[in-house]
C-alpha cells in the first residue's frame, strides 16, 4: 500500500484530499501545517508528498527547503499544490527539487492520474538503477534520475550531467554541482537511456552532454579536445568521433 503525506492548511481542501485517496487504496495522513508536514514526513515516511504553498508560519518552498536536507526524506518526491499560476513560483518550486506542480482547483480524476504516473515513475527510476529495469527506457533531458550508490542517493536531472566516465566496472558521473558519484553501471547501459540528442559517446571511456559544449579543438592530427561548461578538465577524443560531435553541435 502506498504511503501519501498531504499537507494543506485548509481543513476543507486537506480532508476532501485525502478522503479521494482514502477510497483509491492509498495510506494517507494530513497535516495542517509546515511544522506538522515536516515531522510526518520523517516519521511516517511517504511514498510521496503533496504540499500547499501559501500557508500561514512556513509556507510550501520552507518545507521542501528543510525536508531537502535530510537524507531520506530528500528522495521522496514531492509536489506542490498551489492556487498561484506565477510562473515565478512554479520556477522556484522547481529549484528547490519539487517533481510537479498542481493550480488549485483540480478534480479528483486528475489528481490520482498526476500521483499514480509519479509513483510509477520513481519505481522505473529505482527498477533502473538497480540494473533490474529495461535498459530500454529513454530518459529526456527534463526528467530526473535517482543515481544510487552504495549508501548514498542523489535525484538530479538529467541535463545536470555533464560527463560519464568509464571506471572498471563501474562509471563516474560529474553533475553541474560539482558532485561525483561512482555508480555501478557501464557506459553501454548509460548510452541506451540518455537521449541520444543529448548526449554523446566520444571515447570508449567517456560520454558528455553535448548541451554543455563549449568548444572544440584540434590538438594534433587526428586527435580533439573539448571543453565542457562547469567542467575543469579537456577530454581527448579522435577523428573517429570528431564527425559525430559536429553533426550533434550543428543540430542545435
Amino acid at each position: 500500500m502506498k504511503k501519501l503525506l498531504i499537507i494543506e492548511d485548509e481543513t476543507p481542501i486537506r480532508e476532501n484530499y485525502c478522503e479521494i485517496f482514502d477510497e483509491e487504496g492509498y495510506q494517507v495522513m494530513g497535516a495542517s501545517g509546515g511544522t506538522e508536514g515536516i515531522e510526518l514526513a520523517i516519521s511516517f515516511r511517504p511514498d510521496l508528498i503533496i504540499c500547499d504553498i501559501m500557508m500561514p508560519g512556513m509556507d510550501g518552498f520552507e518545507v521542501r527547503d528543510i525536508l531537502s536536507r535530510d537524507k531520506k526524506a530528500s528522495l521522496i518526491p514531492f509536489i506542490y499544490l498551489t492556487a498561484k499560476t506565477d510562473i515565478k513560483d512554479v520556477q522556484r518550486a522547481m529549484e528547490l527539487g519539487a517533481d510537479d506542480y498542481i493550480t488549485k482547483p483540480v478534480s479528483a480524476h486528475k489528481l490520482l492520474e498526476l500521483v499514480s504516473k509519479r509513483l510509477k515513475r520513481m519505481e522505473e527510476l529505482k527498477r533502473n538503477n538497480d540494473e533490474a529495469a529495461d535498459e530500454s527506457i529513454m530518459y529526456s533531458q527534463d526528467e530526473k534520475i535517482l543515481l544510487k550508490s552504495g549508501g548514498k542517493h542523489v535525484l538530479a536531472l538529467i541535463s545536470e550531467i555533464i560527463v560519464i566516465k568509464a571506471a572498471n566496472d563501474y562509471s563516474e558521473v560529474m553533475l553541474k554541482s560539482r558532485e561525483k558519484i561512482l555508480i555501478k553501471k557501464s557506459l553501454k547501459n548509460w548510452e541506451k537511456i540518455l537521449p541520444e540528442k543529448s548526449f554523446l559517446r566520444i571515447h570508449r571511456n567517456a560520454i558528455i552532454n553535448i548541451e554543455l559544449v563549449e568548444k572544440i579543438e584540434n590538438k594534433i592530427k587526428g586527435s580533439y579536445i573539448v571543453k565542457l561548461k562547469n567542467y575543469p578538465e579537456l577530454i581527448h577524443f579522435s577523428q573517429r568521433y570528431s564527425q559525430k560531435v559536429r553533426k550533434l553541435l550543428l543540430m542545435k
